[in-house]
């Protein structure tokens, strides 16, 4: 088993329990993949890049360096997001390939209400909704290709934060002098 198993590992728990989350919201109601709740998918990543970053420090009994607990967190941030990634790929245009006109519908009524609570007059708020109307949200290998780039940047700058907190070693008992 290479050096980096475990960490494909804790990154495809991570992917598993992400396409889980999108899912239930999915069955529940697709209007709500149009709102910040899957955003909580993200949670569960960072959980488990912490989780994962830490486990495999103790199972190692202490990182090399910065660079090798970077590089643990890294790969379970990435085989995460590649899966979670591609789920939504094949979710938006294979599974049901109306949530795209089903998103974009709500955002328009969401914006809408909002521009009326904010007392926007009538001139604004359609300058508003027509960007909305005209936007495209549709969720092409392009898209799924910028979303895999997003990703593995995102998914780097949280390495880092992570990465550093995780190389720090465990805690040891102060050996006493002279013993």
């Amino acid at each position: 088993m290479n050096n980096y198993a475990a960490s494909i590992k804790y990154g495809v728990i991570a992917g598993v329990i992400m396409i889980a989350i999108i899912s239930g919201i999915y069955a529940v109601n697709v209007d709500g993949l149009a709102s910040m709740l899957p955003r909580v998918a993200y949670v569960v990543l960072i959980f488990a890049m912490i989780w994962g970053g830490i486990t495999v420090r103790r199972q190692l009994g202490n990182y090399s360096g910065f660079g090798h607990a970077f590089l643990t967190v890294f790969i379970i941030s990435f085989t995460a997001t590649m899966m979670f990634d591609s789920f939504n790929y094949v979710l938006y245009t294979v599974v049901n390939p109306k949530i795209p006109a089903i998103i974009k519908a709500r955002l328009i009524a969401d914006s809408n209400e909002m521009a009326e609570k904010l007392g926007l007059n009538d001139e604004k708020r359609e300058a508003l909704l027509a960007d909305l109307k005209n936007a495209d949200y549709s969720y092409t290998t392009i898209v799924l290709f910028e979303r895999y780039a997003s990703s593995i940047i995102i998914g780097a700058i949280f390495s880092v934060v992570i990465g550093l907190f995780v190389n720090r070693p465990d805690a040891r008992p102060v050996e006493k002098a002279g013993v």
